[in-house]
């Protein structure tokens, strides 16, 4: 029996579903990289067509790292640095080179992870060998476009939990003291797999505010230079359980723009996740955004999540609350996300 009322807190879970570990821009056509994910070594390689294709990364040979020496790809598929067993994108042994027959226990000794490449961004699905992943992730049609461009993004490993992360996307109650925001608007909409949040928040200059360690400029002086106090409004989706779309539009004398956040945590293991922030942004009308505010709204995008670490970096995650009329549907929030998470004997695979 479970010592935990969810099973999201159970040791070695992971959630079900899409997890974004990579973006276009980070692997070259050839290239290959060293990941580590759901307490696992995995391959990443961009073969000669440029598909993307993600292998457990460790030979069944001798156990050999596919990514050693900045691993070898020959044409879709991705060859052994140690012997050249040489496997395709399923994960299949297509070629040893010196044998003059393959083992049978070969043909399928590795996994090849389901691979979603889309708008700027690499995912894989974690989930059971059997099952069909779900197409959940609508489509950001501006990205790439003109006038907006490729995503900046900023990654950073914490020690924090998927479930304490998630949880933002309801907790009203926080802003004043994390974020030094008044909230005017809050709404939370829940769908079969989706959550979101629709708000407008205000800049309060009485309100308390999180300065994260490391940062190299004047917040306040941002906040004002990127539109904080203008006519904006936001709308925030987390599209599964660990990747949230935001839309965002802000209109001031000084600068009028649009902007797409993505924002995602991909679990390293049981303690740490991997966070990430991206932003593309664009002007909402004829006047070009000014170079520096287009370079400083993406790192205020960053800045904005750090505030958070702040908090999760040491604290612990409550099972049984004591909430109060104030705060947001953080216990009906904890039952959508407890649906992606597999029974113990079938999560680990």
């Amino acid at each position: 029996m479970s010592d935990h009322k969810y099973a999201y807190l159970e040791p070695g879970r992971y959630a079900r579903g899409w997890h974004i570990v990579l973006f276009s821009q980070e692997l070259a056509l050839g290239e290959v990289k060293q990941l580590r994910y759901f307490d696992q070594d995995l391959v990443a390689y961009r073969g000669e067509s440029g598909r993307v294709a993600i292998l457990d990364a460790h030979c069944p040979h001798l156990g050999a790292n596919l990514g050693s020496g900045e691993g070898r790809v020959r044409g879709d598929n991705i060859a052994c640095p140690f012997h050249g067993w040489t496997f395709n994108p399923q994960g299949q042994c297509v070629d040893i080179p010196y044998a003059k027959s393959i083992p049978e226990k070969a043909v399928n000794a590795l996994k090849g992870w389901p691979v979603l490449e889309q708008d700027g961004f690499i995912a894989l699905w974690y989930g059971l060998a059997s099952e069909v992943p779900e197409d959940y992730l609508p489509r950001i049609t501006p990205w790439g476009s003109q006038g907006w461009g490729d995503w900046k993004f900023y990654r950073s490993r914490i020690r924090a939990k998927p479930c304490d992360i998630i949880e933002n996307i309801v907790d009203i109650a926080h802003f004043p003291h994390v974020h030094g925001g008044q909230v005017e608007s809050w709404e939370n909409r829940f769908g079969e797999r989706t959550v979101t949040q629709l708000s407008t928040v205000k800049r309060d200059p009485n309100a308390s505010m999180i300065i994260p360690p490391g940062v190299v400029f004047d917040v306040e002086s941002a906040r004002e230079d990127a539109g904080e106090d203008a006519d904006a409004w936001g709308d925030a989706t987390y599209h599964g359980p660990s990747i949230m779309y935001y839309y965002t539009e802000s209109r001031s004398p000084d600068v009028s723009f649009r902007s797409w956040w993505v924002n995602c945590h991909t679990p390293i293991n049981q303690d740490e996740v991997d966070l990430c922030s991206a932003v593309i942004v664009s002007s909402l009308n004829d006047v070009p955004l000014p170079s520096e505010f287009a370079e400083l709204y993406p790192q205020m995008a960053h800045v904005a999540f750090g505030q958070d670490v702040e908090v999760w970096k040491d604290k612990i995650y409550r099972e049984d609350p004591i909430l109060c009329d104030g705060d947001g549907p953080i216990n009906k929030l904890r039952r959508w996300y407890e649906q992606f998470y597999l029974p113990v004997e079938t999560d680990r695979q």
